[in-house]
């Protein structure tokens, strides 16, 4: 056992494998601002998702105690984040560079499959994280959908081993996919449309075909991993009592309330496949690798050799693009949910790639020109349609961090406004007034004390309880600190927020307005600091203020 260790590492992948991993290391401390390279994390999203982690590793239930509406598997995680650091997100970090490197190595066993040499699918793999941090679909990183893209290319490499070894492979390979329903189930389920179209389509071909057999194993070894996946949580909201709050929030919420459209099914999905089409109509390279790389692989018998592979391949390339839009409208539509399109992107790409090396005749063994060559034009084409890095501590004082003029160095608004409250409160109470969480329960080792710790991205009208009771909170003057933001032109008594969304968050993460709600608050607090900084391109101002 040892020896057969000892030569798979010496082997000539595991070399292939560790340079990819030093390629994952380089280009997510770029791209991610979960990256140490980064002054903070100003994701709303992410920090969300770590404040419930947070929340949840003190004591505190998930939906039952704290609102928040993605699934469980995800605050788990950010909880971990935090227990590893209270106020960073390297462990988030490391698993994106994970989730990278398994990214560029399944390419690689993709294009290992598609008859490729060594040197050229490793050439391949090298380019691949063009696909994965496309911005501004690979946004701040931190997202359900990046963690998903390996999850999705293992189910592509499942089907092309389908494909050429006659449907029989390991079991184990239908465990480890029903596993992964079970997380993406309890992550994010919109997710899960390729893998319905694959066990519906799969199912019901071996049920016409009549193969028993391997319709038992297929059910059995997926229903185990998803079980594995799914019972424990089960355990977890029955010993908590929180099953129905789960049940609310995680689902009915969702679907009643965040989801946009209220139209029928039939509706639902017209809407999305305009979407769809709107998404690969908008750009000549989607439509190419997406549109015309998938009609490649339907018409081309050398990629995929059996109709049922290629019916497979057509059918969760559908199942997941239309389920992750489903119930979704234009302007509630937030590009990162289409990150996952891009795993259908590698399979043409391989394919493109592998003609232009036989045009050029790589040469038969590893040669340190080309590989190199090949490093440097990754890292150009990542820069290309990922520009993060101008917000990072490379570029001093950018405007993401601060809006003064000044050569002395600055730090963002919630490093400012963290250290503050660390420093003048031991366990800081905080309200985030308004906004998606903007990272100053991060920032202020805060663990929240309010349901309701922030707004969300729906109108009031949809959900007024949430705005309802963070007011209560400030009329009750309940918390040490509250954090708001308005546009920086504007003062809390002058925002009265968007007209043209009324009761709903802004551009630039901007509360539904605070006019109204400011005799009240400088009633009961008093403002500690302000700080200017843009996001998402909009010019923020952020209020801090102490109880008096």
């Amino acid at each position: 056992m040892y020896l057969r260790i000892k030569e798979k590492l010496q082997s000539h992948e595991a070399q292939y494998f560790t340079l990819l991993a030093f390629i994952g290391i380089f280009m997510m401390a770029f791209c991610s601002y979960t990256s140490p390279a980064y002054y903070f994390d100003t994701s709303p999203d992410n920090n969300a998702f770590f404040t419930v982690g947070k929340a949840m590793m003190n004591g505190i239930v998930p939906y039952k105690d704290i609102f928040e509406q993605k699934g469980p598997y995800v605050y788990f995680w950010h909880g971990l984040a935090y227990l590893i650091s209270h106020r960073s997100f390297i462990f988030i970090f490391v698993t994106e560079i994970v989730v990278l490197v398994a990214a560029m190595i399944l390419t690689y066993k993709l294009a290992r499959l598609l008859k490729l040499d060594e040197l050229p699918a490793f050439l391949v793999a090298m380019l691949s994280p063009m696909l994965f941090l496309y911005h501004p679909y690979y946004n701040y990183g931190d997202t359900v959908e990046f963690f998903v893209l390996p999850l999705l290319l293992s189910l592509i490499y499942l089907i092309f081993l389908l494909d050429q070894r006659q449907l029989a492979v390991n079991p184990w390979w239908y465990f480890t996919q029903g596993l992964f329903v079970g997380v993406v189930f309890l992550s994010k389920y919109t997710l899960l449309g390729a893998w319905i179209a694959f066990y519906l389509a799969f199912g019901g071909y071996l049920l016409v075909k009549k193969q028993w057999r391997r319709l038992g194993q297929v059910v059995l070894w997926s229903g185990a991993g998803f079980l594995l996946a799914t019972v424990p949580w089960l355990i977890y909201f029955l010993a908590t009592g929180s099953l129905g709050s789960f049940i609310n929030v995680y689902i009915l919420f969702n679907t009643k309330v965040y989801m946009t459209s209220s139209v029928s099914f039939f509706s639902n999905l017209i809407q999305s496949t305009i979407l769809v089409a709107r998404f690969y109509l908008g750009d000549v390279l989607f439509f190419i690798l997406g549109v015309g790389g998938t009609l490649l692989i339907l018409f081309q018998r050398t990629i995929l050799q059996r109709k049922l592979t290629r019916a497979l391949y057509l059918l969760i390339f559908l199942g997941n693009d239309l389920l992750a839009l489903y119930g979704y409208q234009t302007g509630s539509l937030y590009q990162y949910y289409q990150l996952v399109y891009f795993a259908f992107f590698v399979v043409p790409f391989i394919y493109l790639l592998q003609l232009f090396f036989k045009w050029v005749r790589l040469p038969k063994t590893d040669d340190p020109f080309v590989i190199l060559g090949t490093l440097i034009l990754s890292f150009f084409l990542v820069l290309g349609v990922n520009n993060n890095v101008v917000s990072s501590r490379l570029f001093p004082n950018n405007q993401a961090i601060t809006k003064k003029n000044t050569r002395k160095p600055q730090q963002p608004a919630q490093v400012e406004f963290g250290q503050i409250m660390r420093q003048q409160s031991a366990h800081p109470t905080l309200l985030n007034y308004g906004s998606i969480d903007m990272g100053f329960y991060t920032a202020a080792d805060a663990v929240p004390t309010a349901y309701y710790f922030q707004n969300y991205n729906i109108p009031e009208k949809a959900a007024p309880q949430i705005l309802r009771a963070q007011r209560r909170i400030i009329q009750r003057h309940q918390v040490q600190w509250v954090v708001l933001n308005t546009p920086a032109k504007q003062s809390v008594r002058e925002w009265r927020g968007n007209r043209e969304v009324p009761g709903r968050i802004s551009s630039g993460n901007l509360n539904p307005g605070t006019s109204k709600l400011a005799k009240t608050l400088y009633r009961h607090y008093r403002v500690v600091k302000v700080h200017r900084q843009v996001f998402e391109e909009t010019d923020v101002q952020y209020w801090l203020f102490e109880r008096k």
